[in-house]
């Protein structure tokens, strides 16, 4: 499976402006038709709590662009967004949209950054989800998940041999987010993708280092501090190859 993620230098809160930067991206690059392309969290708007300038609209612009762009190159597209739930709040959530249109898969921050007071404007989600494409099991995180290793277990005794964590993760912590990527994929005997936001915001500066893990905890990239486009294959057989010779999450006690 090819994966192409967008290391985005994110205009505040600039939803327009980020939606031409990301065309212009994927348009300067070659990117293969059946690619899963990977924007960052709340990648149309920054990491903003202005819910004024946040929310998306009831018909959501920033849906109607990741389907536009799955469209357009023949792609699936799973992109951190802000988006309205049934019951009026705001959510952060990870949607992927199959080159058809087809929402694959939505995911809720289950952990909102109490940090930045995120949980008095999105609503947190309550279970992972794993969804499929290209023949691998994937399950996309948010950010701040990355810290709680409790979440992503039971992702993993379902099968997702890919796990996304999509993210604006500040370079004062960045150390702590490669890590833990590290960490995931190694205890989780899965793939670990981890892409992150660059630049700078009013109160934080990003110095990126989207990462890609390997299941036994191997690098297969890691970016530096600037904006671009990496991309790569990977095949679940590792994964899958791994867990039946270490049994590490067959072992799981149930406490």
């Amino acid at each position: 499976m090819n994966i192409a993620a967008i290391q985005l230098d994110i205009r505040w809160e600039d939803r327009a402006a980020n939606h031409a930067r990301v065309r212009e991206l994927v348009s300067s690059r070659k990117i293969s038709p059946g690619t899963l392309l990977v924007l960052p969290e709340t990648f149309d708007t920054g990491f903003s709590m202005n819910k004024a300038v946040t929310d998306p609209g009831a018909e959501s612009a920033s849906e109607n662009f990741c389907r536009a762009l799955a469209r357009e190159h023949g792609i699936a597209v799973l992109a951190g967004i802000v988006a309205r739930t049934n019951d009026g709040p705001l959510a952060n959530e990870a949607v992927a949209f199959a080159p058809d249109g087809r929402e694959l898969a939505r995911y809720r921050k289950m952990q909102p950054f109490t940090g930045a007071k995120e949980h008095e404007c999105h609503v947190a989600g309550t279970s992972h989800v794993v969804f499929v494409w290209q023949g691998t099991k994937i399950a996309p995180f948010i950010c701040y998940d990355l810290r709680f290793p409790e979440l992503f277990r039971p992702a993993a005794r379902d099968g997702a041999e890919l796990m996304i964590v999509i993210a604006n993760w500040p370079k004062v912590r960045s150390e702590h987010w490669v890590r833990l990527l590290q960490a995931r994929a190694i205890e989780n005997q899965g793939f670990v993708l981890g892409v992150n936001r660059c630049g700078d915001d009013p109160a934080l500066r990003y110095d990126g280092r989207s990462a890609l893990f390997d299941p036994m905890g191997n690098t297969l990239f890691e970016a530096d501090g600037r904006e671009q486009v990496i991309q790569h294959a990977l095949d679940p057989a590792d994964a899958r190859a791994w867990r039946d010779n270490f049994p590490a999450l067959r072992d799981i006690r149930h406490c």
